[in-house]
This record gives structure tokens, C-alpha cells and sequence, in this order.
């Protein structure tokens, strides 16, 4: 049968080829041309729920040390950041200042010891003295009663009684004077032996030396501060974490420690302590989260993140959260080489991982989109770019 005239033309055969280009192109697309995504292994493992916080490290024991008696430092041998162990010696006064104080106490106790030596001679003089008008008192007031010595004579004596009397007392008042700063130039004394045997600086912990506020050669007061050292023996982490996790948080929970200073390595932590007052304009409390593992360097006062996990399941079949639908209970999958979609049923909900109870297997590949909340279209090809 020969075809009508219009339809020979060279024009229409072209046209009419239009939409079987597109059909073509579009299966292309569909069936050809892969589709970019992310993708994760189904596999077992811990899904947690954490309740998250940022804060510093901080030590438990943080000691200001200071020297007992004032002086000149003749060396502080350890720098900032130094470890130091309980008894070490981190300082010490210079011996020839303390040398001189403890001459200085020693001639003020020998001139006390002196004094005494003078009031106990002063006082056997002035005894022997009141010995000598208490007699002749006794005599003139015998002589008088006789008649031989008239009434001055006994004024006289009795006067001279009574100024030995007070003469005794004041002697006695001298020695005890003399006693009491004995007494305490021997406390000087020993207070100065003391700095000149032990003028130093002991650590009282083990762990860090944080600060130097003094150098050597500089005078100090007793009880002024030199250095700065903390505790090692625990070092926690004071981490704000929203007041909603109040509830679910315990002393003793396990929890995991990245420091900023050791970018993707995690610490193993333990909830220690829970604040009871919440920032009124944050809503936020402290929680102390101790490490339990140290690192090899760190400092305190940096900054740490901590996760503590307040629920979860040790071994579950579990796909990261980005990969589950959870409006629709579905992952997509990749099987053959196309994408899936596989109706799954959700267990426990943790923070970075849902657990499945059913739907999919351990070796299964779960996939998402590269465009964060896009969904995957079903049965087109793809191209894996990434894979957790």
C-alpha cells in the first residue's frame, strides 16, 4: 500500500522520530545513567540513646603553694606544664637570707637567756636586801619598845622594808618578762631552723604544675603563692548539658570523652557528680563526667564534648538514623545494582543509630542522598559515592 504524500515527506519522518528520542533519553536516564548516594553496611552493634554536652577539663585538686616563712626564691626548677610527684622539691628559698634570720633569732634568744641570767641575780640581790631590812625592822621595833630607839627610827626601818618589797616585785616582774621573751625567741628560733633546714616547696599530689606566679630571685612573704599544680589522680570533664536530660541522667552511667585537642579519638568517661542548679538563662546544668582513660598530652581548662549513654541495647541490628525514613518505616537498599525501597520495622531509637527488627539483614547496603532530606527515586541504577 503506498503511503499518502505527506507522510514521504523528509520534514514529518523527522518529526515523528521526536518522541522516540525522548522515550529513549528518558529510559536512559531511568535505567542507564546511575544516581549518586551515600551508603552504610547493616550490621550489629550498641545503639544508644546520649544525652550530649559541651565543657573543660578540669582537675578534682587544685593546690596553691606558697612557702612558710618569707625570703628570697633561689630557683624554682620545674616550667609550666611539668609532671611532679607527691614529694618532689618544686622550689627552694635562698639559704644565705634564711642563714641571717636564723642569727638574727638566735642573738634575740641568747639576749632573753641573758636577761633571765640578769633578773635571777638582780633578784638574789634584792632577797638578800629585804632579808637584811626585814632584821633590822624586827631590831629597831624591839630597841624602840624599850625605849632606846625613838618613833622615827621605827618609820625609818619600816620604809626601807617596804621599798625591798617592792623592789622584790619588781625584779620578779623583770624575770617573768625575761621568761616570756625567751619563750619566744625560742619559737623564732625554731621557726627559722625550720625554714633554713626545710625552706623549700613540696608537691603535696602527684600530677601537673599548672603556673608559675613567682621566678627566682624574687622576695616573698610567708603564705605568698609561687606555684599552681593539680591532681591527676582524677580529672573530669564539668560538661553544660540541657536541663530536659535531668531526669534520665545517673551517677555511675558510662560515657565517652572527645577532647579538642585530639580531634576523633573518644575517652572512656563516668558519670561522677550531677549539678542541682540549672542556669536560669540557659536552662543548662553542670554534670562532671571523670576520665578514665588520660591522653598523652592535654591541658587543663581545655575544651571537651562528652556523650553520656542514659539507655540502649549492647548488640542490635541497627542502621545509622540518616538512612531510615522514619515517616514511612522504609530504608532504601541497594540490591542488583538499584535502589529499594524496603519496608522495615524500627526497635529502639538511639541517637545515631535505629535498631531493625525486622526488613533487612547484616551485609545489606542502606542508602540515602546526597542532598540532605531528599528521598531516592526506586528502581534507578546507583553510583555509591561514600560509605559509612
Amino acid at each position: 500500500m503506498k503511503l499518502p504524500e505527506f507522510i514521504q515527506k523528509p520534514l514529518f519522518r523527522r518529526l515523528a522520530l521526536v518522541p522516540l528520542a525522548v522515550l529513549l533519553l528518558v529510559a536512559g536516564v531511568l535505567f542507564v545513567v546511575p544516581t549518586n548516594a551515600l551508603g552504610a553496611t547493616v550490621n550489629r552493634g550498641p545503639v544508644s540513646l546520649d544525652v550530649r554536652g559541651t565543657g573543660t577539663l578540669e582537675s578534682v585538686q587544685e593546690v596553691p603553694l606558697a612557702f612558710k616563712v618569707g625570703g628570697r626564691i633561689l630557683e624554682l626548677p620545674l616550667d609550666e606544664g611539668s609532671p611532679i610527684s607527691k614529694g618532689q622539691v618544686l622550689g627552694r628559698l635562698d639559704p644565705n637570707d634564711l642563714q641571717e634570720q636564723l642569727a638574727v633569732a638566735q642573738a634575740a634568744r641568747g639576749a632573753a637567756q641573758a636577761g633571765i641570767g640578769k633578773a635571777q641575780a638582780d633578784m638574789e640581790q634584792a632577797r638578800a636586801t629585804q632579808q637584811r631590812a626585814h632584821s633590822d625592822f624586827e631590831r629597831v621595833k624591839r630597841l624602840q619598845a624599850e625605849g632606846i630607839l625613838s618613833r622615827a627610827d621605827l618609820d625609818a626601818a619600816q620604809e626601807r622594808l617596804k621599798i625591798t618589797d617592792a623592789t622584790v616585785q619588781a625584779v620578779g616582774a623583770a624575770g617573768t618578762q625575761a621568761r616570756s621573751g625567751e619563750s619566744q625567741a625560742k619559737g623564732t628560733e625554731a621557726l627559722q631552723r625550720l625554714a633554713f633546714e626545710e625552706g623549700r616547696l613540696l608537691s603535696p599530689v602527684d600530677g601537673l604544675l599548672t603556673r608559675r606566679l613567682r621566678e627566682p630571685g624574687n622576695i616573698v612573704g610567708a603564705g605568698t603563692p609561687v606555684l599552681t599544680v593539680v591532681s591527676t589522680r582524677k580529672l573530669w570533664v564539668r560538661a553544660w548539658v540541657d536541663e530536659t536530660s535531668l531526669g534520665a541522667l545517673r551517677v555511675g552511667q558510662l560515657a565517652q570523652v572527645e577532647l579538642r585537642s585530639h580531634p576523633g579519638q573518644v575517652f572512656p568517661g563516668r558519670v561522677d557528680r550531677i549539678g542541682r542548679q540549672a542556669d536560669r538563662q540557659t536552662h543548662e546544668l553542670l554534670v562532671d563526667v571523670e576520665l578514665l582513660q588520660l591522653p598523652a598530652g592535654f591541658a587543663v581548662g581545655q575544651r571537651a564534648d562528652v556523650r553520656i549513654g542514659v539507655a540502649g541495647k549492647t548488640d542490635a541490628l541497627r542502621v545509622p538514623n540518616a538512612y531510615f525514613d522514619r515517616k514511612n518505616s522504609t530504608c532504601a537498599v541497594k540490591k542488583g545494582g538499584r535502589i529499594h525501597q524496603v519496608d522495615v520495622k524500627p526497635g529502639f531509637a538511639g541517637s545515631d543509630f535505629v535498631e531493625i527488627q525486622a526488613g533487612l539483614q547484616p551485609g545489606d547496603q542502606v542508602l540515602r542522598s546526597l542532598e540532605e532530606g531528599k528521598a531516592l527515586p526506586s528502581l534507578r541504577r546507583v553510583q555509591v559515592k561514600g560509605e559509612l
